[in-house]
């Protein structure tokens, strides 16, 4: 791959099935050393998780993005991982958001259409990633 390509701004999208229920510890844990080291690498984006299952879209240098998926990929704490797209992107929908977090409590608070949609993987990809990028248009939060 050229440098050019390497550096070019992508968004990538999946979702998947945790293999076991995520309880408030492991959630906290796995947001801090996840934001920590997207800040480190200059990626961006957000993370949902409900009722055992996880979405999320992460803006980054395709590289960079690769890297941090291909890691995710072999986690344990994900089966029936579904990359939902990898698209080129001319600007980022999160730039403030080294990652913000979804857990069920917001989602039903925030995004009640996003609710019921997470465990259809893959029947309702479009969907999904329709209302993961919804989020961004109610940029209401402060930069984290």
């Amino acid at each position: 791959m050229s440098l050019e390509k390497a550096n070019d701004l992508v968004e990538l999208s999946y979702v998947s099935k945790a293999t076991h229920e995520m309880g408030l510890t492991s959630l906290v844990h796995l947001f801090d050393v996840s934001r920590q080291w997207n800040q480190e690498h200059q990626l961006t984006g957000v993370l949902f998780y409900e009722n055992g299952h996880f979405g999320q879209i992460l803006e980054g240098k395709r590289d960079d993005v690769l890297f941090i998926w291909e890691k995710i990929k072999k986690d344990y704490r994900h089966k029936v991982l579904h990359q939902i797209a990898l698209d080129e992107i001319k600007q980022r929908l999160f730039p403030h958001w080294a990652l913000r977090f979804y857990g069920g409590d917001q989602i039903a608070k925030d995004v009640p259409h996003l609710a019921g949609v997470l465990d259809g993987l893959p029947a309702n990809d479009v969907e999904l990633l329709s209302i993961m990028r919804s989020v961004a248009s109610n940029n209401q939060y402060p930069e984290t």
